[in-house]
């Protein structure tokens, strides 16, 4: 089976590794997977090509399926305050955007090339509507996401920076190869030049 999704045809034997993501939280017939790949669009875009721009109206919920995205807050003095790092097999988006239909506060940036499946805020509630598996799917997905966001929260009052960076690298290991450091940096809320201290620091004692 075969299913045109945004300009690309792609089999769902290609799909399997989304399919396992969707099946992570809940059951999930044939009927009801072939309708999620139905609702979503299948994008790819290049390495530094803007995904959701600030301002963007109904910005979609989005799954990575493979790559590296980045989303950051740019403030009045032009700094870019990163929000977070999305990798693979990661959902992400402005929420706030997504769910009421107001204009985006955030940018979303490749930092890799990368593939993306793009859900638009209708054809969610289309989705969970017509199948409400995917209510339950969306419900866990969420409380994840607010667990995960209130535990940096945590790190981010407690912890010292040497404690965040580890953190960050035990969690992260692939992207400290990826993303420039400045970036990372921006995301544990110290100064890049802290940073690279810091990183000598703890190169001697290994």
């Amino acid at each position: 089976m075969e299913l045109a999704l945004g300009r690309l045809y792609i089999s769902l034997m290609v799909l399997d590794d989304v399919i396992d993501n969707l099946r992570q939280y809940v059951s999930l017939s044939q009927e009801e997977i072939k309708y999620f790949f139905e609702s979503v669009t299948v994008c790819r875009f290049r390495k530094n090509k803007v995904l959701v721009e600030r301002g963007q109206l109904n910005s979609p919920f989005i799954f990575i399926r493979k790559g590296c995205l980045m989303t950051f807050f740019t403030d009045e003095k032009d700094f870019k305050h990163v929000i977070q790092f999305g990798m693979d097999k990661w959902w992400t988006g402005d929420l706030n955007s997504f769910m009421n239909g107001e204009p985006s506060i955030y940018t979303i940036k490749a930092m890799a090339d990368t593939e993306v499946l793009m859900l638009e805020k209708k054809s969610f509630e289309q989705l969970c509507q017509r199948h409400h598996a995917f209510e339950g799917y969306f419900r866990v997905l969420f409380q994840n996401s607010l667990v995960s966001h209130q535990k940096r929260i945590i790190r981010n009052i407690s912890f010292t920076a040497e404690e965040k960076y580890l953190t960050f690298a035990k969690n992260h290991p692939k992207l400290e190869l990826l993303i420039p450091q400045k970036y990372i940096a921006s995301y544990l809320g110290i100064t890049p030049e802290f940073l690279s201290m810091l990183r000598r620091k703890l190169a001697k004692r290994k």
